[in-house]
């Protein structure tokens, strides 16, 4: 007897239908895995099981218990939602609410179901929920607001959440997404683990083969909105082994070779209160060379990639290399990180040329896309910020230079002229056009991790920097991005510095490899 059903399952948005006749069962203590590409309708899925799909056409029947849950209204499904049925979404970060506490968010999470509970047995609930995901330690950090979590330990905060009021089953999207891989196995082995001891049915989607490979009892694939195989064996090991690496003879390309400094580290220091969050960093990255930086959840990674953009205050030195002279960024540009000093070194032409060329791909595509932006004005908007037009990848061949490079080409005064180059990169990135009109919550989520690709690319950057840029992919376009990034790399004189847990990625694109641990350098590669 299944514990919840899928009978053809159809959702459509206008006359758009990204759902088609899906149907499949969920067990009890089974783990079922929800595979596909970007875009394939794997979330889409798993909202409407939790009826969180709004403004669609919703057709079949989603039975749980012996009601379809598609005629409950949303009385009688929020009877359900978080208590029978928890779900820990893709990411965190937009999950999490951003002005309360975590201990507020948790205890939150239990009194909506048991509005009676005593304030004592609300506090064990809490810590027994916390010991029950491995953060203990975070006990006595209940005061914490999500922003001073790791990605892990937020990850972990959002199964607490889900797991609160003891469910049947448990809906995780893309739970390991943008988790390094140590992290990555943590967190599946406590997903084995609660489904073991609370006797959990879990419905677990993925586009990490191995992480199916790992826990998945049972396989089920969409493509385009339909189901194309199910499997009640994981996949083949050998399969399963391969899936999510990239071949080096099927990329093509040879590594760069080294040129002049482009980028100088030197002692970079970053701390926040009392807090250290990064000691003594020197490194250098040579024009045309590409920088992959690893390490664990929380080891300084993502804090590196926002000093070297110049988003928060450090000390020491970052000095960038162009037509033989340099520049301090901190001195020119970036000392300050407060609201005031970024909007007065906003008008400064020195910096606006700086903040081109230098770009950054933000680990969470979501919260770095304006919501109320299209697609077009979203890629476009750099294009009218710096009024330049960047050239083309043919115009690219054909400059020998890297001053005529960067040279100012003809203003963009509006979207029209802008229009072809949009166009272009999204072609490259294999973004629809019909997205064009689209807002970010439109769509999935590697269609916004292309997006804020292609804005990053467009502005033609000296450096580009790649916090977690295929974390949110399928592995076919994984491949795709990175492919898409190295034969950029043939054509224009630009510099990678790629942030991942992903280590395959890291040794396909990386000419040297730092790997950060509590804030520090513990080891480098060349």
């Amino acid at each position: 007897m299944p514990l919840l059903s899928l009978k053809n399952l159809s959702i459509s948005f206008s006359n758009n239908q990204v759902v088609q006749d899906i149907s499949f069962d969920l067990s009890a203590q089974k783990i079922t895995a929800l595979v596909g590409k970007s875009g394939s309708g794997k979330s889409l899925t798993a909202l409407a099981i939790i009826g969180l799909v709004r403004k669609a056409k919703i057709s079949g029947e989603i039975i749980f218990d012996g009601k379809n849950l598609l005629a409950l209204d949303e009385k009688e499904l929020c009877k359900i939602r978080g208590k029978e049925i928890g779900m820990v979404f893709q990411d965190p970060n937009t999950s999490l609410n951003p002005l309360h506490k975590i201990g507020k968010q948790i205890a939150e999470a239990i009194t909506i179901h048991q509005p009676k509970i005593s304030k004592k047995d609300l506090k064990n609930r809490v810590d027994e929920l916390l010991k029950m995901v491995e953060l203990e330690s975070l006990s006595a950090r209940l005061d914490n607001y999500p922003h001073q979590l790791s990605g892990g330990q937020k990850q972990r905060v959002m199964l607490a959440i889900a797991l609160a009021n003891n469910p049947k089953i448990l809906i995780a999207d893309e739970p390991t997404t943008a988790l390094d891989v140590k992290i990555q196995n943590e967190i599946l082995d406590l997903i084995l683990r609660l489904k073991n001891e609370l006797q959990l049915c879990v419905l677990f989607i993925t586009h990490n083969q191995r992480a199916v490979a790992k826990i998945a009892d049972e396989v089920i694939e969409i493509k385009e909105g339909k189901l194309v195989e199910q499997s009640r064996e994981n996949p083949p090991a050998e399969r399963s082994r391969n899936q999510g690496k990239i071949p080096a003879t099927e990329l093509g390309f040879d590594s760069p070779q080294p040129a002049a400094y482009r980028l100088e580290v030197k002692n970079l220091s970053v701390a926040i209160k009392k807090s250290r969050l990064l000691s003594d960093l020197s490194f250098s990255l040579n024009s045309g060379e590409n920088l992959g930086i690893i390490g664990e959840s929380g080891s300084g990674k993502s804090t590196l990639a926002l000093a070297l953009s110049g988003l928060i205050a450090y000390s020491g030195e970052i000095n960038f290399f162009t037509n033989s002279s340099s520049r301090d960024l901190q001195s020119r540009s970036w000392r300050s990180s407060t609201s005031s000093g970024l909007t007065r070194f906003a008008r400064n032409d020195e910096v606006k040329n700086l903040r081109r060329e230098v770009q950054i791909v933000f680990q969470d595509p979501f919260s770095s896309l304006n919501p109320r932006m299209m697609v077009k004005d979203i890629i476009e908007e750099g294009l009218v910020i710096h009024k330049t037009k960047n050239p083309s990848v043919e115009q690219s061949r054909n400059l020998s230079s890297s001053a005529s490079l960067f040279k100012r080409q003809e203003p963009i005064r509006d979207f029209d002229s802008a229009q072809p180059k949009v166009s272009m990169m999204m072609k490259k990135l294999h973004l629809p056009l019909d997205l064009q009109n689209r807002y970010p919550h439109e769509l999935s989520g590697g269609q916004r991790q292309r997006v804020a690709i292609a804005r990053a690319l467009i502005l033609n950057p000296r450096i580009l920097i790649l916090d977690e840029p295929t974390s949110a992919l399928d592995t076919t376009t994984q491949n795709e991005i990175i492919n898409l990034l190295l034969e950029i790399q043939q054509t224009r004189e630009i510099s990678y510095i790629l942030i991942s847990h992903d280590l395959d990625v890291v040794a396909q694109i990386a000419d040297q490899t730092l790997t950060l641990k509590n804030g520090t350098i513990s080891s480098q590669k060349l």
